[in-house]
């Protein structure tokens, strides 16, 4: 029996249903551990098999951390690690130490997406060189890893982010629009209210949920002064930080969604749309109009251009026979490339990083 360590944080998030689901294929046919700096509240099951360990620091970066994770590669004495996020270089680096064989690095967020600077590259870029694999979720995070950390094309491999198919099907609302994710200068939200301003103009019913928080940033004060220049009091409701559940049902009786993000690596958000046969009007960066199939799944968007949204979002309002056929194609799309038993199945399978 082989032992795989798994470094995520234990959440109710799409990424910890992704690697909970993997966990517990896994420990079908081996030991695995979890290593989690948290242990929060969240609806999945996880195989009783599986070991939970909590980091010592509430993220994995200091030397105790390294002490901890070294601990327990003498311990089981694992075959792969695969990390995320910040327990990213602590896992690395223990694992290349100890030649550890498979020692897998998970890329979620492009460069251009963090407030980076040149020591930070040059850090990233040596931990990143312990790794034997690297696993990003679309081209566009292949490419900036190529670009940005010199990592050859060929230690790269491109895993689709995928979420569980939640069964929801409920008859979407006319003018209702909805937007989920981080508030950040990056995610676009202003381009997305300064469209609706226009659309507006010939819906005056029109109804915005902006679902997230902006991580004091102070976002949030900018979009709500924008949201009364513009007169849009009675048409945007910002939701705040909700469930995962919450995002599904709010996206279940969306008419369409939006993600007008400058950059994504790869759109969860979209999928998730999709999971729920809702269209998205998505903006033409390399993570979203990849997912994207333009005038099939969705419509693109002038990255950045709020009349070209504007636009867009009126086009779909006023054809709802050309919405009900977007909302079936997305589904389709979703089941075939983005659904997590699927997905999850051929990466256990995977020989570069399991075997």
């Amino acid at each position: 029996m082989k032992t795989v360590f798994l470094a995520f944080t234990i959440k109710n998030s799409s990424v910890a249903e992704f690697f909970i689901s993997l966990a517990n294929l896994l420990s079908e046919k081996n030991k695995v551990v979890i290593f989690t700096h948290a242990n929060e509240k969240h609806p999945f099951r996880i195989n009783d098999r599986i070991e939970i360990l909590i980091w010592p620091s509430k993220r994995p970066t200091k030397i105790k951390d390294l002490l901890f994770f070294l601990r327990y590669i003498r311990k089981y004495k694992p075959r792969t690690i695969i990390a995320n996020f910040a327990a990213v270089n602590i896992c690395l680096l223990a694992g290349f130490l100890v030649r550890v064989k498979n020692r897998v690095a998970w890329y979620h967020t492009l460069t251009t997406q963090l407030d980076t600077n040149s020591v930070l590259k040059l850090r990233k870029r040596f931990f990143y060189s312990l790794a034997s694999k690297i696993v990003t979720n679309s081209e566009a995070a292949k490419l900036d890893l190529t670009n940005s950390f010199n990592i050859p094309p060929n230690k790269i491999q491109v895993v689709n982010n995928a979420v569980r198919d939640p069964n929801l099907t409920e008859k979407p609302k006319a003018r209702k629009i909805v937007y989920a994710g981080r508030l950040h200068t990056v995610k676009g939200v202003r381009v997305l209210v300064k469209a609706l301003a226009l659309v507006k103009d010939e819906f005056e019913d029109i109804k915005l949920i902006i679902i997230g928080e902006d991580e004091s940033t102070g976002e949030l004060e900018n979009l709500r002064q924008l949201q009364k220049r513009l007169n849009l009091e009675k048409n945007i409701f910002f939701a705040g930080n909700q469930s995962r559940n919450y995002v599904l049902d709010q996206f279940s009786t969306a008419y369409f969604s939006v993600v007008p993000s400058y950059n994504e690596a790869f759109g969860y958000v979209v999928i998730e749309s999709f999971s729920v046969h809702t269209p998205v009007i998505g903006s033409n960066t390399t993570g979203i109009s990849s997912i994207i199939r333009n005038g099939k799944d969705g419509i693109l968007f002038k990255t950045g251009d709020h009349k070209d949204l504007a636009d867009k979002m009126k086009s779909l309002i006023r054809n709802p026979k050309m919405r009900e056929q977007m909302a079936e194609s997305c589904y389709q799309r979703f089941q075939q490339k983005y659904e997590l038993i699927k997905v999850i199945k051929d990466l256990s399978q995977n020989p570069e990083i399991f075997n």
